[in-house]
Formats: C-alpha cells, structure tokens, sequence
C-alpha cells in the first residue's frame, strides 16, 4: 500500500482551470489559466487509454509558462461513460487501464488526469432519453485509489513529480447521496470538480435556469437544491474541506421555447439547447430582453417564445466572489472554447470570462481558516452595464406583478403605515416614560 501524498491546497494559490474542446482548434490564453484540461480521450475495447495522438498544449508550458498545468480528462459524453463502466467492471480491466495512462500521460507530457463520467449538455444532449451515468459508487473510488497508488509509486520510483489526479462529479444532493463517496474521492483527489450546471435541461418540460447561484424564492421542495449554494452547502457539510473544492462556471446558456401563454419561469417548455457565450452576447445586441433574478442571482433573456437561462459578467463576478467567500480552491470553467477567444462577439476584450476570474482573484490565497464567521454579502451585485428591458408578456396574469417586475411571483404588499397612528403611538410612549419618571422622584 503506498500512503496517500495528496496534499491540501489551502494557502496557495485560487486554480483557474480552463476546460478546452480540443477538436475546436481554440487554444485558450495560458497567462490567465492555472491549469488547462484537455478533452477528450477515450477508452478503448482492450480498456486502455488512447485518443490523443500529441499534446497541442505543451508548447505553452515550454515556451510561454512553465508553470502551467495540462491535464487530460477521460469521459464526457455517454459511450465515453458506458466504456468506463466496463472497465470498472472487473479488477483486471481497471488495472490495465490505471497503467495505461501513466504511460500516455507521460509520453504526452500531461500534468495529470480529470476523471469526468458527468456528461454535459454543453456538447449536446445525451444520445438516448436515459443518459449513461456511474452508478455503483464503489466502482469511482476504486478507480480513483487505484490511480492514486500508481501515480504515487510511478514519482517515487522515477522522481518525477506526481501526476496530478482530479474527479468532476454531480452539484444536485440526491446523486450526490447515490452515487459518489465523496469521502474516499476526496482523500484520493487532488480536488473534486463540482458541476453547478446542467441543473435544468432536455429531461425538463418546464422553462428553467440551469446554473442558479442562490435558491429560488419560490422553489418547490424537489427543487431546493438545484443551485450551486446547496450543493457546496451538502458537501462542506459532510466534512469535506473547501480548499478540495472548485466550482463550475459554465461558458453557456439554456435555451427553452415556450408551449403556453404563460411567460413565467415554470411555464410549459420544451428544450431546444445549449447556446454559447459569444452567441448570448449577440443575442443582446439584436432585440433580446434581459432580466436578472434577484433570488437567483442570475438573468435570463426573452425574444417571442423563447427564454435563455445564461450567465453574464454580472453574475459571474457573484459566482466568483462567492467561492472565495466559501474557502473554495477554485473555479473551472466549461467550456473555455465558448468564451469570446476573439473579443469580437461581446466587445469585452479577448477571452472576458477567463479574464474576468483572473482579474477577480489575482494574488489571492485560498483560505486555510475554517468557515465560522458569516460569509461576505454576495447579494450586492456589481454595476450592471446591460440595460434591463422589462419584457412584454403575451398575456396579463392577474396572479403576477404588472409590467416592470420581471419573473417574480407577486406577494402581497405588506399593510402601509398610517403616519397619524405611529404619531400618536409615540406621543402616547412618551407621556408614559414621563409619569414613570416623575413616580421614581417622588
């Protein structure tokens, strides 16, 4: 048994780990990335890994910075997925394929390896109506220790430095509970990618955001936890340190076309796809309304029958402040090929989501100092330099606020002060206080 090296990440420095489609020929700037990951490789029939012929990255580490992490990740979409769970399935498959991405790894001069079996809709949606997902939990983290050990030995014996290990795993509490031991995983990762998107999608039939900082107001008890807040809220609380944490920061939006005449969110829906970065920004530009939830924290955006679930800088820098606030080591980003790589489509410079988190927590040190005090007020949100056009509904809905007010369910007003009681109220208060008064002296 070779003991575990993984060390905390607490008190160094906040990851900016850049997830790049390789097929897309967009190479993402290195200066504003800590660690950049490689996707996809896939596993073969024999249960090694193959799929990557060179690595179009090291370049950047050589010539530009040399302290620039590469990974590659293993996984993504549903056959990816299916072949993993076949691997894992016997003890002989697994070890085979443990070996063989220190060999690949090494030849390709990658830093380490992401183990990514939660498919995103980013690139599509699953192939089939029920997706291909790990179920057995036990098959992960055997995996992961396996790796660990190898990796381990593989530096020991060499005296290279250890390959890098890190898992991406569910941001919604119920898989959480089935399907991953997040105390094994945690002890074998490096750091443990949450996915805090993708909550809403093609299983849906109603019009949702899919990357929700806070809870929604109204949010019924199924859907409580579908928000990145709850799901760094559970895994905390199970005892796993922030500093093993990085959030996921999507590059994308949600698209659902309306199949009513309520123009709510909640309304009947039906998912049309994911929508890139530098195609929301365009969007904005040609006649698109926005609004931000203020419960959410996060805006949407309508045209006709269509509503975009999305992030936008504003909500990003919520997101961001957010996981330093939490102690958090991180965030990734997914797609990093979404973002505007030519400062083009959004007028926001080149590459502005990378940009943004660089600029956000340059020179910050992730905390190693537990969580007691109340965390900073994430409810202030930066300046909004997008205009708010208030939508026009196709409808009037007696049952909501009138024209102005956005998505937000409509509450009764609280009953208006009458200034002539609280008058006389006071008047009143102070008479009292002075009869008191007087009694004491005589």
């Amino acid at each position: 048994m070779v003991p575990s090296i993984v060390h905390s990440d607490c008190g160094g420095e906040f990851k900016i780990v850049c997830y790049f489609s390789s097929w897309t020929g967009i190479h993402p700037e290195a200066k504003n990335c800590t660690h950049i990951v490689y996707t996809f490789a896939r596993i073969e029939d024999d249960n090694t890994l193959t799929g990557v012929w060179n690595n179009p990255l090291k370049d950047f580490k050589s010539n530009k910075d040399p302290d620039l992490k590469v990974l590659l990740a293993v996984g993504g979409q549903d056959y990816a997925i299916k072949r993993a769970n076949e691997m894992m399935s016997k003890d002989e498959y697994r070890q085979k394929f443990v070996i063989s991405t220190t060999k690949l790894l090494r030849t390709h001069e990658f830093d380490g390896i992401d183990l990514n079996f939660e498919p995103s809709e980013a690139l599509g949606p699953p192939s089939t109506s029920t997706p291909q997902l790990i179920e057995d939990r036990k098959k992960l983290s055997k995996l992961c220790k396996d790796l660990q050990e190898e990796y381990a030995e593989e530096a020991g014996r060499t005296g290279r430095s250890r390959l890098l290990l890190t898992v991406t795993i569910s941001g919604i509490k119920k898989q959480l509970e089935s399907r991953f031991d997040l105390q094994e995983l945690a002890k074998c990762a490096d750091w443990l990618n949450i996915q805090t998107y993708d909550y809403r999608g093609s299983r849906d039939k109603i019009a949702e955001h899919h990357s929700s900082l806070m809870q929604a107001i109204n949010a019924e008890s199924n859907e409580k936890d579908l928000n990145q807040d709850s799901a760094i809220k559970y895994i905390v609380n199970t005892g796993i340190e922030p500093w093993k944490l990085l959030v996921g920061l999507p590059a994308f939006g949600k698209k659902f076309r309306l199949t009513s005449d309520l123009h709510d969110l909640g309304s009947p829906a039906t998912f049309v796809g994911s929508v890139p970065y530098t195609e929301l920004c365009r969007n904005m530009m040609s006649g698109w309304q926005r609004v931000f939830l203020d419960d959410r924290k996060v805006p949407i955006m309508i045209k006709g029958d269509e509503v975009i679930g999305y992030d936008d800088l504003q909500s990003m820098e919520l997101k961001i402040n957010y996981a330093k606030e939490q102690r958090l080591s991180g965030i990734f980003i997914y797609p990093v090929n979404f973002d505007d790589s030519s400062g083009q489509s959004c007028n926001q410079g080149k590459f502005p989501i990378v940009s943004l988190v660089k600029r956000l927590t340059s020179n910050y040190t992730v905390s190693c100092v537990p969580l007691t005090t109340p965390p900073l007020n994430t409810t202030v949100a930066p300046k909004n330099r997008t205009k708010i056009i208030t939508p026009k509904w196709k409808v009037p809905r007696p049952d909501y606020l009138p024209t102005g007010s956005g998505f937000i369910k409509h509450h009764p007003p609280r009953k208006p002060y009458n200034a002539g009681s609280l008058l006389t109220s006071m008047y009143a208060s102070v008479c009292l206080h002075a009869i008191c008064l007087f009694l004491l002296i005589v």
